[in-house]
């Protein structure tokens, strides 16, 4: 029996890899519709999303800077690749207001009495990504290997 050649056996590794997204997207997936299921029987979620807080969000609006998540096609991405892969992708949503400092405070009323030069003025805090999901790994409809890094959102903070 031979042995399998060095670019063989990177080439298992990565169909390995490949399958083990899937079956957890597929997995996620699932999930999601069930949710969405439920959604759509009480009257909730129209056009895929799910409107849920995951992972220590709050309930609803006024809770401030939340995890949130859709169901979607990679294509849906906008990042020009074509793939039917389906997916859930998780975004941030909501007002950082609450988390505002002393200092922030103070930024906000100096550049609301104007002290600050209008190029100087410093943004917001906002609702962002603070750690993302593991990269996104797909075939395209032309049977292209793909990966896609800091796609998605796993945890959310004020920044």
């Amino acid at each position: 029996m031979e042995e399998p050649l060095p670019n063989e056996f990177e080439d298992v590794v990565d169909f390995i890899k490949v399958t083990i997204s899937r079956i957890r997207r597929s997995s996620e997936r699932k999930k999601g519709v069930s949710q969405q299921r439920r959604e759509r029987r009480r009257g909730g979620a129209k056009g895929g999303e799910t409107g849920r807080e995951v992972r220590g969000g709050g309930s609803g609006r006024g809770k401030g800077c939340v995890l949130k998540q859709i169901h979607l096609n990679v294509s849906d991405l906008g990042l020009g690749y074509r793939s039917g892969e389906e997916m859930l992708f998780r975004y941030c949503s909501g007002p950082c207001r609450k988390s505002e400092t002393n200092y922030d405070k103070i930024l906000y009323n100096l550049a609301h009495n104007r002290r600050f030069p209008s190029k100087d003025t410093p943004p917001q805090a906002c609702c962002r990504p603070i750690a993302f999901d593991d990269d996104l790994s797909f075939l395209d409809d032309n049977l292209v290997y793909h990966t896609v890094r800091k796609h998605s959102a796993r945890k959310c903070g004020c920044v």
